[in-house]
């Protein structure tokens, strides 16, 4: 059996071009091509930009929370109560990407605090634990912050805060 197929070969035309004109003032306008936060989670537990304005938050309380650009840098404060004989741990997940890294940081009273300062989607604070170095807890409040990598950078984030009887 013989089969024959038409072949159409098309040759591009002298002289033709395409523009496309994306320039009309009438199509609608929302975020930046570059905007990454989340702008509900701007004011999650708002106000928390310092230690003294920590927001009290539980194991339930997750966000979505964010870094967000402003006049100032912003940093976001949480306060946790921490029982006798438990095992913190808080987990800070964000997407990566550049101009877009968080850290975290816990304090512990009078003594320099344990810093999370990694690179990629995630930073864990686990007292006890050995990365970064952070002792047995008292009972008490601790306080962690979540903060911008370099200056500049935002995002939107979630943290998870595990208490473990030991």
């Amino acid at each position: 059996m013989i089969r024959e197929f038409a072949v159409a070969v098309l040759l591009p035309a002298q002289g033709c071009s395409l523009a496309l004109d994306f320039s009309d003032p009438a199509i609608p306008r929302d975020a930046a091509p570059d905007a990454f936060v989340a702008p509900a989670a701007c004011g999650y537990k708002e106000p928390n930009d310092s230690v003294a304005a920590a927001a009290p938050v539980t194991a339930s309380d997750t966000g979505p929370a964010a870094i967000c650009p402003g006049a100032t840098e912003d940093h976001d404060f949480y306060a946790v109560v921490v029982p006798a004989m438990t095992r913190l741990e808080i987990r800070l997940d964000y997407a990566f990407r550049p101009g877009a890294d968080l850290d975290l940081r816990l304090y512990d009273g009078e003594a320099m605090p344990p810093a999370s300062r990694g690179f990629g989607n995630e930073e864990v604070i686990a007292c006890p634990g050995a990365t970064p170095a952070c002792p047995m807890l008292e009972a008490g409040t601790y306080v962690f912050e979540v903060f911008p990598a370099q200056t500049g950078d935002t995002n939107t984030y979630t943290f998870a805060i595990e208490l473990t009887p030991l």
